[in-house]
This record gives C-alpha cells, sequence and structure tokens, in this order.
C-alpha cells in the first residue's frame, strides 16, 4: 500500500500492479471485497448499462435529466479522457483526489490478500463513493461484455443495452449472438431490460424469457422521430405499468438519438416522476467529450471534431454524422482526419467506413502497447486502394504532430477531425476550446 499522503498517481500505480494480469473477468474477486465493505446495492435505484458503442452518452443522457429533475446523481463509467477522476461523478461533478485515495485505502485494507485489477479497484471505487455520497439513483456502465464484468456484482433495477456490434473478440467471442449473450449478463429476473439496437439479437431475447425479464425493444416499444426541419424530436414509450407516453419538441442534443431515446425509457420505467418540462431543458445543449464533439483549436481556431469511435458500427454512425455534418454546412471544407488506432480492432473495416467521408489522413500512433504503427496503417490503407499520391496520406510519430500539422496545413473552412481509440482523442483534446 502507498504511504499515508500518497498522491492519486502513486496509487493509480499501485493499484496498476496489485494483479498480474491488466484484464481478468469474473466477479468472485470482486464480490468478495465488495461484501467485506458492504457495497450490495450502492444506491436506492441502479441503471447498468452495456453495449458495444453508447454506453457513455446513455449515463450522460440519464444523468443530465435526473440532474434537472432534482435527483442526487452517481455515475460510474470508463475509460476517462483527461484524469481518471472523470470515471466517478457525484451531482454531474467528477470526484476529488481525496476522496479517491480514501476510497482506495478502505478497498485495499478490505481486500486483505485478495488481488484485484485495475479496473476492478475502480468499481469498487465508484461504488464506495456513490454509496458514501447518498446518491439516490446509481449509473453504472460496464466496462467489457456484461456477464463477468465488475459492475456486474450489483443488481439493477433497469438494465440498458446500447447496442451490440463486433468488437472485444478475444475476450467475447467473433460473432454477434455470442457478444449478445455476454451483455446479457446484466440482465436480472423480474426487471425490465431497455434495447437500443437497430437489430436484437437472439440471445437477448432469450435471456429475457429465460429471467421473465420485460424486454422493452427500439422502434416497437419506444420510438425517437425526429423534425429535422424544426431542429426537434419527438419520443414515445411507456412508463411504468406501461402507461404511454408521448412527449413532442424536445430538443436534439449532439449525442445520437437512438442512446437518447434508450436513456429516456429506461428513466421511465424507474420509480421517479419526470415532466416533460425538466428532461427538454436537461436535453438542450446536451453533449459529452469525445462524442462527435465540436471544439476549435485554441493556436489558429481551426475546427475540430473528436470522436472516440474505435470499432466497425461506431465508424459507420461517424461516416453518417459526418455526411450530415456536411450537409447542414455548405461552406465546410474538407475534412482531414488524424487517425490512431489500436492493432486488435478491424482496421480495414474501420478505415472503410469512414473513407468516402475523408480528403486527406494524418496517419499517427499511440504510446500504447496495443497501437498500430503509423506505417502499418497507411500500408493498410493502401492494400484497400486508398490513394497515397497528392499528400492524401501522412504519416506521423504521435498524435500531437499529426494533429499539430493538420491544423497549420489546413484551410480555415476545413474540419480537423480526431478519431480511433480513447487514446487518441485524449492526447490532443486538451489542445482545444469548445466550439
Amino acid at each position: 500500500m502507498p504511504a499515508k499522503g500518497s498522491s492519486l498517481e502513486n496509487w493509480l500505480q499501485y493499484i496498476s500492479s496489485v494483479h498480474p494480469r491488466e484484464i481478468e473477468l469474473g466477479l468472485g474477486r470482486t464480490q468478495r471485497v465488495a461484501a467485506s465493505l458492504g457495497l450490495g446495492k450502492p444506491a436506492p435505484l441502479v441503471v447498468t448499462v452495456a453495449g458495444t458503442n453508447g454506453k457513455g452518452s446513455c449515463v450522460a443522457t440519464m444523468e443530465a435529466i435526473l440532474q434537472q429533475a432534482g435527483f442526487k446523481t452517481g455515475c460510474y463509467t470508463s475509460p476517462h479522457i483527461h484524469a481518471f477522476n472523470e470515471r466517478i461523478r457525484i451531482n454531474a461533478s467528477n470526484v476529488t483526489d481525496e476522496s479517491l485515495i480514501t476510497a482506495f485505502e478502505a478497498i485495499d485494507e478490505a481486500r486483505s490478500e485478495e488481488t484485484l485489477s485495475y479496473f476492478e479497484f475502480a468499481t469498487l471505487a465508484g461504488l464506495y463513493l456513490i454509496r458514501e455520497n447518498n446518491a439516490d439513483v446509481a449509473l453504472l456502465e460496464v466496462g467489457l461484455g456484461g456477464r463477468l464484468d465488475a459492475v456486474n456484482i450489483v443488481d439493477a433495477d433497469v438494465a440498458v443495452i446500447s447496442s451490440v456490434g463486433i468488437d472485444h473478440t478475444d475476450w467475447l467471442g467473433n460473432d454477434i449472438e455470442s457478444i449478445a449473450a455476454e451483455k446479457a449478463g446484466i440482465m436480472r429476473a423480474n426487471s425490465p431490460t431497455v434495447f437500443g439496437g437497430e437489430h436484437l439479437p437472439s440471445a437477448i431475447i432469450q435471456r429475457a424469457l429465460e429471467l421473465g425479464s420485460p424486454l422493452i425493444k427500439i422502434g416497437h416499444d419506444y420510438h425517437a422521430e425526429e423534425d429535422a426541419a424544426n431542429a426537434t424530436w419527438r419520443w414515445r414509450g411507456q412508463g411504468r405499468e406501461a402507461a404511454a407516453v408521448n412527449w413532442p419538441d424536445l430538443p436534439i442534443p449532439s449525442l445520437m438519438l437512438s442512446n437518447v431515446a434508450a436513456s429516456l425509457q429506461a428513466l421511465m420505467l424507474l420509480p421517479i416522476s419526470l415532466e416533460i418540462e425538466s428532461v427538454a431543458a436537461a436535453l438542450d445543449g446536451l453533449a459529452l467529450a469525445g462524442r462527435f464533439d465540436k471544439r476549435k483549436d485554441l493556436s489558429n481556431g481551426r475546427t475540430v471534431i473528436f470522436d472516440v469511435a474505435h470499432n466497425l458500427d461506431a465508424m459507420q454512425q461517424l461516416a453518417i454524422r459526418l455526411q450530415g455534418y456536411k450537409a447542414q454546412n455548405q461552406g465546410a471544407g474538407r475534412i482531414t482526419a488524424v487517425l490512431a488506432v489500436m492493432a486488435d480492432k478491424d482496421v480495414i473495416g474501420m478505415i472503410t467506413a469512414l473513407e468516402y467521408c475523408v480528403d486527406i489522413w494524418y496517419i499517427a500512433q499511440v504510446d500504447e502497447a496495443r497501437s498500430m504503427a503509423a506505417d502499418e496503417v497507411a500500408q493498410t490503407m493502401k492494400g484497400v486502394g486508398i490513394a497515397s499520391d497528392q499528400g492524401h496520406i501522412l504519416q506521423f510519430d504521435s498524435v500531437e504532430s499529426a494533429y499539430r500539422a493538420a491544423c497549420d496545413q489546413t484551410e480555415a473552412e476545413d474540419t480537423v477531425l480526431v478519431t480511433g481509440s480513447f487514446f487518441t482523442v485524449a492526447a490532443v483534446h486538451g489542445l482545444t476550446e469548445q466550439a
């Protein structure tokens, strides 16, 4: 254990060293330590969110709505962009270094000889601080999969599965049904599950039947209908006891509507009261760092869009949003992409999804063991037929150098896109300000 008075940075280094593996799925270690700390349920109401993409957006949406309605919230999410503290929020504010250290000290003492991974330490810290701050509602984001993720030691009152796509195949399986079965692990008997994806896997339907868990599906049980001409949307869904709810003229946030709609449906199933006025106020201007996050460069004011898309489905959604962005901004120039990706991802699929939206590629790499080298990314792009002549593909040793070149070598009307992973976004997000 770090000495008394050690910094949060020292503690983070320590919790990275306790367990021999960076990732080891399983609930046993976390359950035993949680039991000794009395962390069975961190708040009277709990919503757990799993999904290939959209988890963070769901948590941010629910947090904003609950805050606007006067509820005390506690959120646990991952990963972070700037600082570890972002992973745990009480009433929409990041927890302090001091509170995190207090939590880590309690967990380290309680674990005795039990080893915990970095993520397990983080999860227990989230549950500990949410409980200690007496939150009304805990919003918990699954880190990987669902069934064996540390977050799943808590029984949720409502489960949300935002989407199911191909990702983390080494851990979750190589096909949609296998991955869906892992995510279905957060479902609980007689508690509702909200599904926000376009295609509902059979594994989730089967699990709902086994548990007697009401399954609430987008496009069937609840709906998001956009009125682009008036920049509003209508949410239709169900409250408790399946009461029909129809809320028109809601403001369109920068987050994907499917995630926002799923979040609203999940909250409507809790034993709380929400009014359309407070929901509309919460959604007005709602955004989340790294999710089609429009900012501007501090040096020359260049428009920058950050997106943490790091798998095929997310890149396809990003491409759709970029096309909409260009259609709505007729004076917009070229899209210049700063891209760094992890080697264990579907790199060809990701690149191909963005190909028709991007004019110039600034290829980089991050200081992370899983990062694909810039020259390998460039060779992969050439292999799928993306031109490398006329400077369309440029290579850099770091995201920061690629980003700086992209901002400096483009015109005022151009847009710089930074994408490929959380690491990519984190490397340069701090060089920008809110647009």
